[in-house]
């Protein structure tokens, strides 16, 4: 009998365990996701959200110590000093949007995530500023594998495409900079510079229709050189016209 009593004692201890961590795990998956410090990538702003609600604003120079709550709708809002602010949690991209006093939203990151934009910028930069186009590539594409990454970077990401492109071209390889500009003007279609490249390169090789459909694209999101180029094509075009009369 005393056998028993102590199987079944055993029994109900490992069940009361196993409440407590069922129980503990759920009150980890019911923690606000909003906990933590966020960063705006390329600055020394973060902002730092704790479990009793309230929330630091940091930068190089200051700290600011204020509050957050979720109106009845579910909106959120930071009261930061005399500021009230308001932001948008998007949880499937990780990104926290916040308002400023001229209705710009910046968009702060985790921690990590800002790290990872902020190193991509320093390979970007050094990417740019190199005059060997074999290391620039290099520099390019170790950028677009940390900025693939980041859902709101898709504008950097673009760019960082189109200047690889770029290089691509300088050193002869068509196919490499035409994937590379196509990338680009997936990622951001309204990038002017990347159908003016593709342009570029696609007069280059003789191919004068999709030239001119890029030139045309490229001068409607208003880039000079390629209003430019259509401006001389017009011009070109209707001398001809005149000369055959």
């Amino acid at each position: 009998m005393q056998e028993f009593t102590c199987k079944h004692a055993y029994a109900a201890k490992l069940l009361l365990s196993f409440s407590l961590m069922v129980f503990l795990t759920s009150c980890e998956q019911q923690q606000d996701p909003l906990l933590g410090t966020w960063k705006l990538p390329g600055e020394q702003i973060s902002l730092e959200f704790k479990s009793d609600g309230t929330v630091s604003s940091k930068t190089s120079l200051t700290t600011i110590e204020g509050t957050y709550y979720r109106d009845e709708s579910g909106n959120l809002f930071l009261n930061l000093g005399k500021e009230k602010r308001k932001a948008v949690f998007l949880e499937p991209e990780d990104e926290l949007r916040v308002s400023d006093d001229r209705s710009n939203w910046h968009i702060f990151l985790r921690k990590p995530a800002a790290s990872l934009v902020d190193s991509a910028q320093v390979l970007f930069t050094k990417g740019y500023k190199t005059r060997d186009c074999d290391s620039s590539i290099t520099l390019y594409s170790q950028a677009i594998s940390l900025l693939e990454r980041i859902p709101s970077e898709t504008g950097h990401l673009a760019r960082a495409y189109n200047n690889r492109g770029i290089c691509e071209e300088r050193n002869g390889n068509a196919d490499a900079a035409f994937a590379d500009y196509n990338k680009a003007i997936e990622l951001d279609p309204r990038l002017e510079i990347a159908y003016g490249n593709r342009a570029w390169l696609y007069e280059t090789l003789g191919k004068k229709e999709d030239a001119y459909a890029d030139y045309k694209r490229a001068a409607e999101l208003g880039y000079r050189p390629a209003i430019l180029w259509l401006e001389e094509y017009e011009k070109q075009k209707g001398e001809k016209i005149a000369d055959k009369e």
